[in-house]
């Protein structure tokens, strides 16, 4: 049994995170919500004061060292933080868990030359970061990276394409993972990409949901990177990369968790304003159903969600089975209670003149990011069973 297991669970908030989180809901509720149905309904970007806003909550930054920048808040801080952003705007947590990926690696492995000329600017909001991993042939099988990174007199000159990289075609900058190696043996290197450099381009690939976070192909065509982009070991990036998809597990269960609350809100409201056959449907017991079994995929997401952080803060043996059980099951959930919500609103809710149809479309994807739930589903298999069905 792990530390985690043995750990008494505490599922009450400190005062000090209820003041943040009532801070936070309070920011966005006046000064984001407002801004968001326009903003997605045109595909127009966050705005990027908005973004940089976030850095008051802690939110830029906010499980880095402070020595790095950061704010060194514990995983469950962040992770209640992250839920209440994704349940005003989902757009707006990706941006922000993009940026904080790509800093947390450049925190992580880069020297002190490359952080001090591209951390500050990244936790500020002034530049966007990407975070560039996947290719066309390459998803869950992050190990085989095709991207090819040749060594040159000054570095690398870099050629391949990432493909679905989220802000890949606005980002000033950010970490790609390379092959510095023969194919199969995992020599997988993460060097750091700025959007000037010459022979890189990108485009903009349209998608289902979150408008305003946009998602994109990157190419890179013989782009010469210097050797002092190198972030981490030569040939050890791949585990860098591992690491924090982990976290990344984890974050992307408390964005469900924060769109579920909201579709779940929303529902409860509808429900107790829209009037059928002389009263409101509130009182019919089909739709106490719906809402019961919303609130109960709202709240078991919860206690999974805090679940994995408390083993991620404590650095538990069992935190990967517990973030990807996390993650498998609040994506799974978010999709139900969304639809769920949907039903409650009846034809209403198929239209764009309430947002739990955009709360659907910006679900979609979180059972694909991060590892598709099949793959969360083999994880947690191998985690028991000690056998691998991937190899």
């Amino acid at each position: 049994m792990s530390a985690a297991q043995e750990a008494p669970m505490n599922f009450l908030l400190s005062s000090e995170q209820i003041e943040l989180q009532d801070a936070l809901r309070r920011y966005l509720h006046a000064e984001v919500a407002p801004v968001v149905d326009a903003h997605e309904a045109e595909s127009r970007m966050v705005p990027k004061h908005i973004v940089r806003a976030m850095r008051d909550f802690g939110l830029l930054g906010g499980l880095l060292p402070e020595a790095s920048g950061g704010f060194a808040l514990p995983m469950t801080t962040y992770g209640m933080l992250i839920a209440e952003v994704a349940r005003v705007w989902p757009s707006l947590r990706s941006i922000v868990s993009t940026s904080n990926l790509a800093a947390s690696v450049l925190a992580d492995g880069g020297s002190s030359a490359l952080k001090d000329k591209y951390l500050p600017r990244i936790l500020s909001g002034e530049a966007i970061a990407s975070f560039a991993l996947s290719e066309p042939n390459i998803g869950s099988d992050a190990a085989n990276i095709e991207t090819r990174a040749t060594v040159t007199g000054q570095g690398w000159k870099v050629s391949g394409r990432k493909l679905y990289i989220s802000l890949g075609p606005v980002c000033e900058l950010g970490v790609v993972f390379v092959r510095t190696g023969e194919a199969g043996k995992r020599q997988v290197s993460c060097l750091l990409f700025e959007r000037d450099m010459p022979g890189f381009s990108s485009s903009p690939i349209p998608k289902m949901g979150m408008h305003s976070c946009p998602l994109g192909e990157l190419l890179f065509d013989e782009v010469d990177i210097p050797r002092g982009n190198l972030i981490g070991q030569e040939g050890a990036g791949f585990s860098l990369a591992k690491k924090y998809l982990n976290v990344g597990r984890c974050v992307v269960a408390f964005s469900a968790l924060g769109i579920a609350q909201a579709a779940c809100d929303a529902a409860v409201r509808y429900a107790g304003e829209r009037v059928q056959f002389g009263k409101p449907i509130a009182s019919f017991q089909l739709v106490q159903h719906m809402i019961a079994d919303m609130l109960t995929l709202v709240e078991t997401s919860r206690l999974i969600c805090y679940r994995a952080a408390a083993a991620l803060d404590q650095d538990a043996a069992d935190s990967q089975l517990l973030c990807s059980m996390a993650k498998r099951y609040a994506t799974d959930a978010v999709l139900r209670v969304a639809e769920q919500s949907m039903q409650v609103h009846g034809g209403a809710g198929y239209t764009a003149l309430f947002p739990v149809e955009r709360y659907y479309r910006d679900a979609r994807h979180l059972s694909i990011a991060e590892g598709t739930n099949q793959i969360q589903s083999l994880l947690i298999a191998q985690g028991v069973l000690g056998v691998s069905a991937l190899k």
